[in-house]
């Protein structure tokens, strides 16, 4: 049986606890790997040292937060069998890590950020990280208002033009 080799493999993230009592577990993750989590069918589990591979089930990847996912894996469907992959390191392929993964948050600084309601509010002048809590900096009309970044508020990223749409909740930015 051939094994699969850690040097041609990158860590994820982790299994953190379980999900229910159907098995699904919730995995953490780095941020820059999130979109190649959700489009992969496998995930490769650190057990024992080895690699073992586990197949995602149909519809069993939902994002729960801007790191974290619910993942419900094929033949993992008791709470019990779940509760042993919990701590396990999650590996993914390097050629299988989409070419995002050299996005960081800080590659913000200097994006144009338009609200849907209020329209363009000004560019990123700084980047905060408060314990995992992302806050944005924005010179907007010569003041300075700090607007959360949070994954639920993104509408749309465009790296070409460096704009970054948001749908911010009413009242986060004073219009008077």
């Amino acid at each position: 049986m051939e094994t699969i080799p850690k040097i041609d493999c990158e860590k994820t993230g982790y299994f953190k606890k379980t999900h229910g009592v159907q098995g699904q577990l919730v995995l953490e993750y780095e941020i820059q790997y999130g979109e190649t989590l959700e489009n992969c069918t496998r995930l490769l589990v650190e057990i024992d040292g080895l690699l073992v591979p586990f197949f995602i089930a149909e519809n069993g990847f939902r994002f729960k937060g801007a790191d974290s996912a619910i993942v419900a894996l094929d033949d993992v469907n008791t709470e019990k069998y779940a509760k042993r992959l919990v701590g396990a390191a999650v590996y993914l392929l390097k050629s299988e890590v989409e070419s995002e993964t050299d996005f960081e948050i800080n590659n913000l600084k200097g994006f144009v950020v338009i609200d849907i309601t209020l329209g363009e509010l000004g560019k990123i002048e700084f980047i905060d990280d408060y314990s995992g809590n992302i806050v944005l900096t924005i010179d907007y009309k010569g003041s300075e208002l700090l607007v959360p970044f949070n994954e639920d508020f993104l509408v749309e990223f465009n790296a070409e033009e460096k704009t970054l749409k948001l749908d911010l909740p009413s009242g986060l930015v004073d219009t008077e």
